[in-house]
């Protein structure tokens, strides 16, 4: 009895010791991992170092005058000009519907007037915060922390990036990153989440919202979401696709507005008659040279014009996309996963800007790769890890030639973040290889003559007539130059040709006009004016200008009529809205006079000639 008791208590004790205990896997939460918060600081920090001379910059003569300076829509920060920010018919800017880019614009030029400062400064913010989500999400994908670090390194500081964070008109770029990068974020945490938790869904699907209204370049999530599932590996079924039913509803909903718009504004207009083919070429030759672009970014400018002829590269480039496709598919068959997903998204984010559609003077941009590129950062991340653990003694070698790698393109950036700095910086770095292009020169000519260097000016401009001389635009502007400086005869005949050239060309009748009527010649003056707005009945400073003849002549009942179609036009210029004071005053209007310059002055504060009028007013109504 004592032996079976004995021989039960062994068998009990050996029982146990062949259980093994499960591990419980901890799993340290970001803001809790000190690795990766000191990754996550190194990348922030030399990003921010990288950026700095961006905060210097000024406004450039490149699309921030249509965007911020001279943009209607931001003529007092009120409800109706945030509906008209919104309103597609009223909030495109040169055929691009981008109206949450015009919406921050506001509400900076509403708290710190027209400073570029703080623009600069909030696009670095939101640069730094895009690159934040990149190393959270290259994380969450499996990446050790230190690819993580170089990755998002690569993604933070490529000289690539400079466009869109350095030009403040790309804010565009930079807010696109934050909800687009955001929308993947809360998708892999909806793939990762147990029974797929729903609310990571609705995150996904309304960070995309915003991402669209940021930049219409967004309509490529969906795309980028099926090479999420290829990469978790989940399999393809009729549920899979399903839910991508609202993205791709929404993809094509803005990307049909976004054509449309383009096309009514003439943005799609074909300038270089090349035919289809030509046009494949092109596209095909583009994609190459980013990929090129991508190892080292050679001949950065902000302007890439259309070739006049396409030349044997362009033939050849067909013939390299034939060879990475057919790399994509080994790649594919061999099971690399992180490269066919690296490659895919890279392919799904730049194929839609290719150009093949002419839009723009250019058939390359930098600010192309903003989102397209992190396809290719994380292939260079998935590979530091792989070779790391192939040759573990090679760590040392391999993070010192990294290191130097991303130290050059520190200094890269850092150097192109200069050549943002003002119109003339920007446009001359143009012309180091562009010389035979019109707008280049008519560019900097604008900044000479808007920053009274005359004398440049009338070089820059001669240069571009030369080599475009029947270009009206060019004529007008040099007009412009002239009648700045007093040469009345001469801007006089530069806007004949300009007429000449292209008869709807409204801006030259306006200005001809302004410069007859400078020579006393009222009534040539006149018919200027009532043939450009005649031409353009949309073309404000048509009826500014008219309104001044008519003011001269004491036709105030005429010029009223102008200033009520211009502020038709711009209902929240106080400008305006204080000279149609002045002249309702003229007529004994008294009421409308006070209530006009009481809308001047709640926009643009107690300024003293505002004050002063309104006290007049008051005092002429009291009498």
């Amino acid at each position: 009895m004592a032996s079976n008791v004995a021989f039960k208590q062994a068998k009990k004790k050996s029982v146990k010791k062949g259980i093994k205990k499960k591990k419980v896997v901890k799993t340290i939460s970001f803001w809790k991992n000190k690795q990766q918060l000191r990754g996550l600081a190194i990348v922030l920090v030399v990003t921010f170092i990288a950026f700095i001379p961006s905060l210097q910059n000024e406004f450039v003569n490149w699309d921030d005058d249509v965007n911020i300076l001279e943009n209607v829509n931001l003529d007092g920060f009120t409800v109706e000009n945030v509906k008209r920010i919104f309103n597609p018919k009223t909030g495109t800017v040169i055929g691009n519907y981008n109206p949450l880019p015009i919406f921050t614009f506001a509400i900076e030029k509403h708290l710190f007037g027209l400073d570029a400062t703080p623009m600069h400064v909030n696009n670095l913010i939101l640069h730094l915060i895009t690159t934040l989500l990149v190393f959270r999400i290259l994380l969450m994908m499996k990446i050790s922390t230190p690819a993580a670090v170089v990755a998002a390194l690569l993604f933070g500081i490529h000289p690539m990036r400079v466009e869109s964070v350095a030009w403040i008109t790309e804010r565009k770029d930079v807010l696109l990153g934050v909800f687009y990068f955001g929308a993947i974020f809360t998708y892999i945490k909806y793939i990762l989440s147990e029974e797929k938790a729903k609310k990571y869904f609705i995150f996904t699907v309304v960070l995309f919202v915003i991402a669209l209204f940021s930049k219409i370049q967004a309509v490529s999530l969906p795309l980028s979401m099926l090479a999420l599932d290829y990469y978790f590996k989940r399999p393809i079924s009729m549920k899979l696709l399903m839910e991508k039913v609202p993205f791709f509803g929404l993809s094509l909903l803005f990307g049909l507005m976004g054509i449309f718009f383009l096309a009514e504004n003439s943005s799609l207009d074909d300038a270089t008659n090349y035919t289809m083919f030509e046009r494949l070429l092109v596209g095909a030759y583009s994609f190459i040279v980013y990929l090129v672009k991508f190892v080292f970014p050679y001949k950065m400018s902000c302007l890439y014009p259309y070739p006049k002829a396409i030349d044997g590269m362009f033939y050849v480039a067909p013939f390299g996309i034939v060879a990475i496709l057919g790399g994509i598919l080994m790649a594919y068959k061999k099971q690399m996963t992180a490269v066919v997903f690296g490659m895919i998204f890279f392919i799904f984010n730049i194929m839609f800007l290719l150009q093949v559609l002419s839009a723009g003077q250019g058939f390359l941009a930098d600010r192309f790769t903003y989102i397209a590129y992190f396809g290719l950062f994380f292939i260079v991340g998935y590979a530091f890890d792989y070779f790391i653990k192939l040759k573990p003694n090679m760590q040392t070698f391999m993070s010192a030639g990294i290191g130097a790698y991303l130290l050059l393109f520190s200094g890269m950036t850092w150097q192109q973040n200069k050549t943002w700095k003002n119109g003339e910086t920007l446009w001359s770095n143009v012309l180091k290889t562009e010389k035979q292009t019109t707008t280049p020169w008519s560019n900097r000519a604008f900044y000479y003559r808007d920053n009274k260097q005359f004398n440049k000016a009338l070089l820059d401009y001669n240069k571009a007539i030369e080599i475009n001389p029947s270009k009206a635009t060019l004529f007008n502007s040099r007009g412009k130059l002239f009648f700045d400086v007093g040469k009345t005869t001469e801007c006089i005949k530069d806007y004949d040709i300009a007429t000449k050239i292209d008869p709807t060309l409204t801006e030259a009748w306006i200005n001809r006009g302004a410069a007859h009527a400078s020579q006393g010649n009222l009534q040539q003056a006149l018919a200027d004016f009532n043939k450009g707005i005649e031409t353009d009945p949309t073309y404000e400073n048509g009826y500014m200008q008219r309104s001044l003849l008519f003011n001269q002549s004491q036709q105030f009942d005429k010029a009223l009529a102008d200033y009520n179609a211009y502020l038709k036009l711009r209902p929240n210029n106080a400008e305006m809205l204080y000279e149609r004071a002045i002249t309702k005053r003229a007529l004994g209007d008294y009421p409308s006079a006070l209530k006009d310059i009481n809308k001047a002055i709640s926009l643009k504060g107690a300024q003293t000639p505002y004050v002063t009028e309104q006290n007049l007013i008051k005092s002429l109504m009291n009498n």
